[in-house]
């Protein structure tokens, strides 16, 4: 008898072994099944019972990155006329950009009434927040002055002053306001960092000299693969992508200590702010603009206020601003001030941006200030 002549007992007892795997599997795969509806069943549950601190499911689409590291000269950068969906433990919010990849409404690139560029990370940008609770809305409605707005999240101060040279200068302005948020713009800076955490992104970063150089490739088509897609309806539709995607991050990030910008700063990272800051002077020079630069805390830096009564980067800076004859505000005392001891009011409790109460003293610290600079230069 040979292989392929199997006797009848033979050919059934075959047909009956792949018979039991192929129920074998099915039962496995309807159990699988099971399991992950359960799962996300809970998970849905749980992100909208509890004060859950990350994102959750927009049930929009978003087949691209809001971000991506697009623009040759800065890197990361908001797609030109796009439209995203945002929802988070604590908020809810779309952004739109303008033809040139700013989260702001259109803006001629020339205008004869005195305006302000106005540079900085998400912060600026208003990550959480409808755009009339933004700092630069709020001042161009209480002052009647534009504030264009360049910010963008993942952004640091190098990275500030190359869109400000390659396009944000191209804008007719009088003034340029640089947000700098010491909690992450030191990190934003760092190779050391960016090794660590941004190994491959495509970012600007001062060599040793403060020549610069970029790590990783410019993507422009980032986000349009099809597992970006399938990504994308996982992050629209699925709690459990999200519960996900926070344990990951958590434990990602298990070392980080509670850092505070304003007082744990090295003094190469000082250097390296305050090259950033004078290139952009450099840029506000060429074009005739002043220059203006404000501190932005978080909660720890308040939390190192109220502690020890530190704050080591704002008299730093102010001094080294009256120095350069730069005027800088420091947000942390008025905004204390203001709070009336309760800052965690300011910030979201599932980010730690600034809520719409951030944004609202911010501008309340912030309008007699500029408000004062913009009459003495005139």
């Amino acid at each position: 008898m040979t292989r392929n002549h199997l006797s009848a007992p033979q050919q059934a007892k075959g047909r009956s072994v792949l018979e039991a795997i192929s129920s074998s599997l099915k039962i496995i795969a309807v159990n699988i099944l099971i399991f992950a509806v359960l799962i996300e069943f809970l998970c849905l549950i749980y992100i909208n019972v509890t004060n859950w601190p990350s994102s959750k499911p927009t049930y929009h689409v978003n087949y691209n990155s809001f971000t991506a590291d697009i623009n040759p000269a800065f890197g990361v950068w908001h797609r030109p006329n796009s439209h995203f969906y945002h929802q988070g433990g604590c908020f809810s919010a779309q952004y739109t950009t303008n033809s040139y990849g700013a989260r702001d409404v259109e803006r001629s690139l020339h205008s004869s009434e005195p305006r302000t560029v106005v540079l900085g990370d998400s912060m600026i940008e208003g990550l959480g927040l409808a755009d009339q609770d933004r700092l630069t809305n709020l001042l161009e409605k209480r002052t009647g002055r534009e504030y264009l707005n360049f910010g963008t999240q993942d952004f640091g101060p190098l990275q500030y002053a190359l869109l400000y040279k390659s396009l944000a200068s191209q804008f007719d302005h009088d003034t340029v306001l640089v947000a700098v948020l010491p909690h992450n713009d030191f990190q934003d800076m760092s190779p050391e960092w960016g090794k660590a955490y941004h190994a491959d992104r495509y970012r600007p970063y001062y060599a040793d000299d403060f020549s610069i150089y970029y790590t990783g490739h410019v993507r422009p088509n980032a986000g349009e693969g099809f597992w970006d897609h399938v990504e994308a309806v996982l992050r629209a539709y699925l709690a459990s992508y999200h519960v996900g995607q926070f344990l990951y991050s958590k434990w990602y990030w298990r070392m980080a200590g509670p850092y505070s910008g304003y007082n744990d700063f090295t003094e190469v990272d000082l250097a390296r702010l305050k090259r950033a800051l004078e290139d952009i002077k450099s840029t506000a020079d060429a074009h005739h603009s002043r220059m203006a630069v404000i501190l932005i805390p978080v909660t720890n830096d308040f939390q190192r206020l109220h502690g020890s009564n530190s704050n080591r980067l704002g008299p730093e800076i102010v001094h080294w601003g009256q120095d350069n004859r730069i005027p800088v505000k420091d947000l942390l005392p008025d905004m204390d001030a203001l709070s009336g001891g309760n800052y965690h009011s300011l910030f979201f409790t599932c980010n730690g941006h600034w809520s719409p109460r951030g944004s609202e003293v911010a501008a309340e610290v912030l309008q007699p200030w500029l408000t004062q600079l913009n009459a003495v230069a005139k």
